[in-house]
């Protein structure tokens, strides 16, 4: 294990060396970092009126609209529907 070339950076570096230095250097786990890059794409995307939800979801790498809903309501405190909601009625 610990000479496995390691995919997500090209150099030879274990799975496990590679996630302990991404989060001494993103301050989290490689992970929580492609999980918050899709949920702010998603976030920006649900601004713009026409996109169904499930799109959006499928779109930024989500299984599903229920894995996304989820997801979204844990990171900015309600779920996709109602956020649209209240940023297109501004």
């Amino acid at each position: 294990v610990g000479s496995e070339m390691c995919i997500e950076t090209g150099v030879n570096l274990s799975p496990y060396h590679f996630a302990r230095l991404f989060r001494a250097t993103f301050g989290c786990a490689p992970y929580q970092y492609v999980q918050e890059q899709r949920l702010t794409r998603a976030r920006d995307l649900l601004r713009q009126p026409g996109s169904k939800i499930t799109a959006i979801a499928l779109n930024c790498g989500f299984n599903d609209a229920s894995q996304f809903s989820r997801a979204f309501k844990a990171r900015f405190g309600e779920t996709p529907s109602v956020y649209r909601a209240r940023t297109n009625a501004r």
